[in-house]
């Protein structure tokens, strides 16, 4: 493996892989990468206010109105970041998509339940609030709680 580092202008970090991108080695230095750039503090916003909270302290995000929100204990706040980026950056945090407007923090659903329709219930602790986990994303939750 060679590695090079270029002093550039720009002040975000740029990495390229070139050669074999599905090669073992390839693959772990992308998990690696991604792992680095997860997000572990995260600027939550309320009332012209900016708060700033441990991802194990949100308890779930949703969208609506295009607007992103996070729910704590403490209440709810706006988030900058797009559920899509949310998603794929936090679900080594342990958070899972359980419907198209929702990741939940996966610590803190303490029981789950059916519903006739085939959606089921996901009831949260701290909140006592309950989610909708939609059919389509059940099977990914289901493996995600397993591993």
């Amino acid at each position: 493996m060679k590695i090079i580092l270029e002093p550039s202008e720009n002040q975000e970090i740029e990495v390229i892989i070139k050669g074999d991108v599905n090669s073992e080695e390839a693959v772990r230095i992308i998990s690696a990468l991604n792992d680095a750039s997860k997000f572990s503090r995260l600027v939550l916003l309320r009332e012209n206010e900016s708060f700033l909270y441990s991802s194990d302290d949100i308890i779930y995000f949703y969208s609506a109105q295009n607007k992103t929100y996070a729910v704590t204990k403490n209440g709810e706040y706006e988030i900058k970041e797009r559920l899509y980026e949310l998603s794929n950056s936090l679900k080594s945090k342990g958070f899972i998509q359980i419907n198209k407007s929702t990741i939940v923090n996966i610590n803190y659903v303490k029981s789950i339940t059916a519903e006739f329709s085939g959606n089921y219930c996901a009831v949260l602790k701290d909140i006592n609030e309950t989610l909708i986990i939609s059919r389509k994303f059940f099977g990914s939750f289901k493996d995600y709680i397993r591993r």
